[in-house]
C-alpha cells in the first residue's frame, strides 16, 4: 500500500473513531429517536392492519350475501321446475354457477387476507412487547446513567477534598517542623548563654552537692541553734544563765 493509501486509511479510521465517540456520547438520544421511529412504524402497521381487517370484513359480508343469493336462486329454480318452467330454472342455474365461482374466488382471497392479517397481528404484538421491554431498559439505562454521573461528581468532589486535605496536612507538618526547629534554636541559645555566664557550671555543682549555699530550711536552722546552745564540758548554766564550774 502506498503512503497516500495508508494516510487515507488512517484518516478514515480517525473519522470512524470520532463518529463512534459522538455516537457513544449521544447514545441515549439516538436510542430515544430510534424508539420513536419504531413507534411511528408500529402505528403505521396498526393502521395498515385495520385496513386489512376492514377489507376482510367487507369480503366476508360479500361472500355471505352471495351465499344467501345462491340459496334464494336455488329455491327459485326448484319452484320453476315444479311449475314446468325449465327455461327459468336453467337461467337461475347459470346465475347460481356464476355465484358459486365468485364465492369460491372470494373465499380464497379471504383466506389469504386472513392469513396476512394473522401474521401482521402477531408481528405487531411481538413489536409492542419488544418496544415495552426496550422502554424499560432505556429507563434503567437512564437511571444508571444519572447514578453514574452523580457518583462521578461525588468521586470528583471527594478527590478534590482529599487533595485539599492532603495539602492542609502537608502545611501542618511543615508548621510543626518549623516550630520544632524554632524551639530547638531557642533552647540552644539558652544553653549557650548559660555557658557564657557560668551559671550552667554552678547549676551542675549544685546538682552534685558541691559548694554553693547551704540549705536554710527550718530543720537546719533549729539543728544549728541546738548545737550552739549545748554547754561546754565542765561548765553548766544555772537557771539564771550564770556560768559555773563543776567541782
Amino acid at each position: 500500500m502506498s503512503v497516500w493509501g495508508k494516510l487515507f486509511t488512517a484518516v478514515r479510521g480517525g473519522a470512524n473513531e470520532a463518529a463512534e465517540t459522538v455516537a457513544d456520547k449521544q447514545a441515549l438520544r439516538i436510542l430515544d429517536q430510534e424508539i420513536r421511529d419504531a413507534e411511528n412504524s408500529l402505528r403505521k402497521a396498526r393502521s395498515d392492519l385495520a385496513g386489512i381487517m376492514a377489507s376482510n370484513k367487507r369480503l366476508s359480508r360479500k361472500i355471505e350475501e352471495a351465499r344467501e343469493k345462491e340459496q334464494r336462486d336455488t329455491e327459485s329454480a326448484r319452484a320453476a321446475l315444479q311449475a314446468g318452467r325449465e327455461d327459468l330454472a336453467r337461467g337461475l342455474a347459470d346465475r347460481i354457477s356464476g355465484l358459486r365461482q365468485e364465492i369460491h374466488r372470494d373465499e380464497g382471497e379471504l383466506e389469504r387476507m386472513q392469513a396476512s392479517q394473522g401474521q401482521m397481528m402477531r408481528a405487531i404484538q411481538d413489536t409492542e412487547h419488544r418496544l415495552q421491554q426496550m422502554r424499560r431498559e432505556v429507563e434503567n439505562v437512564k437511571a444508571n446513567e444519572s447514578l453514574i454521573k452523580a457518583q462521578s461528581a461525588i468521586a470528583h468532589s471527594q478527590s478534590g477534598v482529599n487533595s485539599k486535605l492532603g495539602n492542609a496536612m502537608d502545611s501542618l507538618e511543615r508548621i510543626r517542623k518549623r516550630q520544632d526547629e524554632t524551639r530547638g534554636r531557642i533552647e540552644a541559645g539558652a544553653e549557650l548563654a548559660a555557658l557564657e555566664s557560668g551559671s550552667d557550671l554552678d547549676r551542675q555543682l549544685a546538682e552534685a552537692g558541691i559548694g554553693g549555699s547551704r540549705s536554710s530550711s527550718a530543720d537546719d536552722v533549729l539543728a544549728q541553734i541546738m548545737g550552739e546552745s549545748k554547754p561546754a564540758i565542765g561548765q553548766s548554766r544555772d537557771p539564771l544563765g550564770i556560768e559555773r564550774k563543776d567541782n
